[in-house]
């Protein structure tokens, strides 16, 4: 059954999924975190998955903000905050669980991801923006004839796009995932 998330929890979750890693947001609200984890919509991060952070005060590759500013941090209790940095002792990271991915897909999403073919192919009846929605979640590329995967279809607008949509080693498993539960 497909719950569509509102609010907090379905922004941080739809972050996650759209991140590289799948990392949740460093800044979180301790109840929207409480509510993702109990949920099972989330879990801690493996150790390692995350790379090391530069020092106190030197803002990260993904910061925007200026070098010394503070942030809380994804399971901070009651104002505790991180650096920009990223480098607290003890600071919590999470990733999005496959739970967490089905919660995020509509039905037509799920139906999509849990139809496609043995070699990965979804079925040519699929829509576009479905599709386009799976791959922005990173359970879906697209591959030419000679099989090089890219993260688009390249449709321009003129004919039939020259890539197919096939699921990433992700999606086969947010698939399984789905199949197994229901």
């Amino acid at each position: 059954m497909s719950s569509q998330l509102a609010g907090a929890a379905g922004r941080h979750l739809t972050a996650a999924a759209e991140h590289p890693q799948g990392l949740l947001p460093i800044r979180i609200r301790e109840d929207v975190l409480q509510q993702t984890l109990s949920n099972g919509f989330a879990r801690p991060a493996p150790e390692g998955l995350i790379p090391a952070q530069e020092s106190a005060g030197q803002p990260s590759a993904t910061d925007q903000s200026a070098a010394g500013r503070r942030h809380p941090y994804a399971g901070s209790a009651g104002g505790t905050y991180a650096s920009a940095g990223g480098d607290v002792p003890g600071a919590r990271r999470y990733v999005i669980t496959h739970t967490g991915f089905l919660a995020l897909l509509s039905d037509s999403q799920r139906r999509a991801l849990t139809s496609a073919e043995p070699d990965g192919l979804l079925p040519s009846k699929v829509a576009w923006q479905t599709y386009a929605k799976l791959a922005k979640f990173r359970l879906v590329h697209f591959l030419d004839d000679d099989g090089n995967s890219y993260p688009d279809d390249g449709d321009t607008g003129v004919g039939r796009p020259p890539r197919r949509p096939y699921l990433t080693e992700l999606g086969r498993s947010v698939a399984t995932s789905a199949t197994t539960n229901n």
